[in-house]
């Protein structure tokens, strides 16, 4: 029977595109592994999939041909060959209270707890998973969540034994794993190897939410919360989050606490944005929303450190494998055919650790934190998006002269290349000098290099 998802727009669940695409392989029986950033919802994810009504929504009646069991790795009582194949037929039992009586299933499951010997463990745990496969008349479809730590840190035995099983079982049993990197690079070793060929072409990487699932998560919020959220609120909290489900729950509480504490909260669309502008701050000093930056930060590695830290800044060539590694993983988007940071709260928080310090010496800077522009120390007049776009590339490349084709991608965008012309950056640039310049008339920090572009000054 030809595999046909059903797309039912009534329904309330978020990410729909990532669960049709990863049934179509279950619906094969084909092994798949999602792969993706701390707290981008791999685990909503996994658990959603373990949900018979989603399977029956997408798949309907052949939805009971499968019994998706999911298995949090956090569970495990001891991060040991013992106590992951434990957790397996734990998780077995619960999932199916037939699988649950087998007297087989639970006599395994004993020996498995309280073995005689060493050789027990993956004997036990070979025959009460070949019991449950034997004795369902549904496919079986484990769902590993948290999988990182399992699969770097257990005896490769284990999986050996996993990959054995499904040989023997392949049209009954499938895996889905969820980690934060691909199993070939959690774990090199060659006996790791066999059983990450199950995935073989059939990663998912799990992207950021879409705008409109953001925008249902931001209602589930106002509806708890009684938040007065507008559209152009739900627009600023989808610049800044992203779509990254945590970061969206962050912005959102400081949104709603700011709007709370505003007297009278701003109704006028001008003022919508100014309050905006302000929240920004807030928004880039919370505990919550910081810690989730340096979770995506930390766990990069020190070459896609290098690429994210370095993004504006002019004639670098870029490492390609970590640039199209933090591609493949959402990190980063393209925007106008060039890389860029998948939210806002992420690209300030680079920009925040590799921004040295202000020098004595240094007449003026600029605050990545705030946004401000100092000038002797003391704040410039608030620039503009534009005005602020040039400036910030300028400073990542100070001392070196930016070109006008660098300024039009940056700034505008790559596909205002032929539409934006000299007059139109000289304009941009004699407003930026107005508000930074002792005197606009005799430049001293940003000035023109003649048919090559401009150069920015700091002291």
């Amino acid at each position: 029977m030809p595999l046909t998802l059903r797309l039912l727009n009534g329904s309330g669940y978020m990410r729909r595109y990532d669960v049709e695409n990863i049934l179509r392989h279950l619906y094969a029986m084909q092994c798949v592994e999602i792969v993706g950033m701390s707290n981008i919802g791999k685990s909503a994810l996994m658990r959603l999939l373990a949900q018979p009504d989603v399977w029956v929504q997408e798949l309907g009646e052949a939805a009971q041909e499968f019994l998706p069991v999911y298995i949090d790795c956090n569970r495990i009582l001891d991060l040991t060959e013992q106590g992951f194949c434990e957790l397996v037929l734990r998780c077995l039992q619960e999932a199916s209270p037939s699988l649950a009586a087998l007297p087989e299933l639970v006599h395994a499951y004993d020996t498995l707890v309280a073995p005689a010997s060493d050789f027990q463990v993956p004997l036990s745990f070979s025959r009460g998973l070949t019991t449950a496969l034997e004795s369902s008349q549904r496919k079986l479809v484990l769902l590993f969540d948290e999988f990182d730590d399992p699969y770097a840190h257990v005896d490769p035995r284990v999986f050996l034994n996993l990959r054995a099983v499904q040989d023997r079982h392949s049209a009954q049993l499938a895996f889905v794993t969820a980690s934060g990197r691909p199993l070939t690079v959690l774990n090199q070793d060659g006996r790791h190897g066999e059983f990450a060929e199950l995935f073989s072409h059939r990663t998912w990487y799990l992207a950021p939410l879409t705008r409109p699932d953001t925008e249902l998560q931001v209602r589930r919020f106002m509806t708890a919360y009684e938040a007065p959220f507008t559209t152009a609120d739900i627009d600023f909290i989808y610049q800044w989050s992203g779509g990254h489900p945590r970061m969206v729950e962050g912005v959102c509480r400081v949104l709603h606490a700011a709007l709370e504490a505003a007297d009278p909260p701003p109704t006028d669309p001008m003022e919508r944005w100014h309050f905006h502008r302000k929240s920004a701050g807030a928004l880039l000093a919370d505990d919550y929303l910081v810690r989730e930056c340096s979770k995506i930060w930390e766990e990069s590695t020190p070459a896609e450190q290098d690429e994210l830290a370095a993004l504006g800044i002019a004639d670098r060539e870029p490492d390609r494998a970590a640039l199209d590694e933090l591609q493949r993983r959402h990190v980063l988007n393209r925007v106008e055919g060039k890389p860029q940071i998948f939210c806002r709260l992420l690209g300030d928080y680079v920009q925040r650790q590799n921004t040295p310090a202000v020098p004595e010496s240094t007449t003026l800077w600029v605050d990545t934190a705030s946004g401000a522009v100092l000038v002797n120390g003391a704040a410039v007049e608030t620039l503009t998006a534009l005005e602020y776009k040039l400036m910030l590339l300028l400073f990542q490349n100070r001392d070196k002269i930016v070109d006008k084709y660098q300024i039009v991608t940056d700034v505008w965008g790559e596909s205002y290349i032929d539409e934006v012309d000299d007059a139109r950056i000289e304009k941009l640039v004699s407003r930026l000098r107005q508000k930074i310049e002792p005197d606009p008339t005799s430049p001293t920090f940003l000035t023109t290099v003649r048919g090559r572009g401009y150069r920015l000054a700091v002291e």
